[in-house]
């Protein structure tokens, strides 16, 4: 996967939080291809770690096919991880957008 920008970054995010309203229809494939599993083979010992704390405490509402789903998406989520602290920043970056609350000069 290329670099991406600090714009690119948070247009993908907000589509993220878009993906269960637009579904296949926009395209989202690679959310298909994780669930079918091939998008990744073998997790790594902490994603299955964590995928035995699912389990430890909602192993008996989940099957083995769910518990599958949810490695291979910890381990996914893992990567992402890597790659986002992989970004160097300084402390004087700034993020691509700021959020600027209404001021109210006069009230009357």
């Amino acid at each position: 996967m290329s670099e991406l920008s600090r714009r690119e970054f948070a247009e993908v995010i907000a589509l993220v939080g878009l993906a269960p309203l637009l579904g296949e229809r926009a395209g989202w494939s690679s959310l298909a291809a994780l669930e079918s599993g091939s998008a990744i083979d073998d997790p790594t010992s902490l994603a299955k770690a964590l995928a035995n704390v699912i389990r430890a405490q909602y192993g008996d509402r989940l099957s083995q096919a769910d518990l599958g789903v949810i490695t291979r998406q910890i381990q996914s989520f893992l990567e992402r991880a890597a790659k986002v602290r992989k970004v160097p920043l300084t402390n004087g970056d700034e993020p691509d957008f700021l959020f600027s609350p209404i001021r109210v000069t006069g009230v009357g």
